[in-house]
């Protein structure tokens, strides 16, 4: 809703006697041109809220060792306000710190290459590698099973035994158990030639695996003394790198937390609130909430129509609930894009700066306030009731210049800042000039004005005759000029 500052504006209403109607008279108001200020402001309510807020809890949990402030303490910058035990900290730290040298000592031995040792170690290894080779080839070479060959000459003893039994038994009649006992020792034979095969292929199979495993161990032997001979692998070099930078990661935020044992202020402000006492574990939950009330902020809002009243930099005067007598000053800083919902009313959100400094009084976060934003203002200018404009039409206005004769004359005048009293004018007038508001009524009672208007005069600007002794009311709008 559009609120209206008058400072400093002074009527002084003058007229001249019309003929009478009945029991009233018909008179013609008038005003002096005054100098004051002209103020047109919007109205809103709001809520003080700090510049600065901050909950400050610890990034590792543990035991609340001390707490060094309290609710409503005051701070400065850099200020203990708690402590956590530091011993398991501590711990940390150490054993972070341990885990980085030894990667790095890791990473230095694959930077620096192999040593003289290192080298006579790998090439002893090819050459005992290559010696097991050879052995095993040898072996393989060489793998014949004895109890294969005697195998095979009983089977092919037995064999000829069995068939001469069987020939000699038709031709000299022989009995038929030595037929039986002939076959039945050619079947033994048979069974343990197959017995003898397998088991030398087993042997070939075992002799030709040590083969492949000896090939195996000289390929990395091999392998092994070319890596030490041409250098660390940049595989080698970047995994130890890594391993490196992991470990001194991590003994840096081991240290951040025993740094961060000790809370401290970060800025310049006010206990608001603390949360926890000395012996208990915690997290990393807030524990303190720290304001800074030395630059507050009012946070308000104004109803969606008076949007246009509000603007980045315009002047604000700020009433508090808790302060009724005093008024704050300060400036919008911001205005924001979207409009909230305030109760069940849509309403422009916008911040202001507060000069705090210019009272001794203490503000506190969350009190309630009234505010009026100054959206256009006119200081030390003239200015006239706006009765006494005629609108001309495409921004000119005129007034009608009551002389100390009672003379009236018609002049146009340049207007700036108008609201629903007074006007402002920029050109056309002095203060101190008499202007016509138009015709008003007066009882039969009341004090004659101060200028009558004398006889018979030609209104200017093309209006009628005006009669000395009576006639009808004076163009220019419903009362008058």
């Amino acid at each position: 809703m559009l609120l209206v500052a008058l400072v400093g504006s002074v009527w002084v209403y003058r007229g001249v006697i019309l003929p009478r109607r009945a029991e009233t008279e018909e008179v013609i108001a008038t005003a002096v041109v005054s100098r004051g200020d002209l103020v047109i402001a919007v109205g809103g309510s709001g809520t003080l809220v700090p510049a600065a807020e901050a909950d400050l809890g610890f990034p590792s949990g543990g035991y609340l060792d001390e707490v060094l402030v309290g609710v409503g303490d005051v701070t400065q910058e850099g200020d203990v306000l708690a402590r956590l035990d530091p011993v398991d900290l501590e711990r940390a730290v150490a054993e972070a710190d341990i885990k980085a040298r030894q990667a790095q000592l890791d990473l230095d031995d694959v930077r620096q290459g192999a040593s003289e040792v290192e080298l006579a170690a790998a090439l002893a290894s090819l050459t005992s590698a290559r010696t097991a080779l050879t052995t095993a080839w040898h072996n393989y070479e060489n793998a014949q099973n004895s109890d294969l060959d005697a195998a095979v000459r009983a089977y092919g003893i037995h064999y000829r035994w069995f068939v001469e039994r069987y020939w000699g038994l038709e031709d000299s009649g022989a009995g038929q158990s030595d037929l039986e006992k002939a076959w039945d020792d050619w079947a033994a034979a048979e069974g343990d030639l197959g017995d003898a095969v397998r088991q030398a292929d087993l042997e070939e199979w075992e002799a030709w695996n040590s083969v492949a495993k000896a090939q195996l161990r000289v390929d990395q032997a091999e392998e092994a003394l070319a890596e030490l001979q041409d250098g660390p692998a940049a595989e080698s070099v970047t995994r130890a790198e890594l391993n490196a930078e992991q470990a001194a990661l991590a003994l840096a935020t081991a240290q951040e937390n025993l740094d961060a044992a000790e809370m401290r202020a970060p800025f310049d402000g006010v206990v608001a609130e603390v949360n926890g006492v000395p012996g208990e574990a915690v997290g990393t939950s807030p524990i303190v909430t720290l304001v800074d009330l030395d630059e507050p902020l009012l946070q308000f809002w104004v109803e969606e129509m008076d949007v246009a009243g509000v603007a980045v930099g315009n002047r604000v005067e700020i009433t508090f609930e808790a302060l009724p007598d005093g008024v704050f000053t300060g400036r919008v800083t911001q205005v924001d894009p979207a409009l909230v919902q305030v109760g069940n009313t849509l309403a422009v959100q916008a911040w202001a700066s507060i000069d705090a400094g210019a009272s001794d009084v203490t503000l506190f976060g969350g009190m309630n306030a009234d505010v009026e934003i100054i959206s256009q203002e006119a200081v030390d200018v003239l200015l006239v009731p706006v009765e006494a404009l005629r609108d001309l039409g495409d921004g000119r206005y005129a007034v009608f210049v009551v002389q100390p004769d009672g003379e009236m004359v018609f002049r146009p005048v340049e207007v700036g800042l108008i609201d629903f009293v007074n006007a402002e004018v920029i050109s056309g007038l002095s203060e101190g000039e008499v202007v016509s508001l138009g015709v008003a009524e007066q009882a039969d009672d009341q004090v004659v004005p101060e200028f009558e208007m004398p006889g018979d005069q030609m209104m200017p600007g093309g209006g009628e005759m005006m009669p000395g002794g009576g006639g009808e009311p004076m163009p220019g709008g419903p009362f008058g000029p």
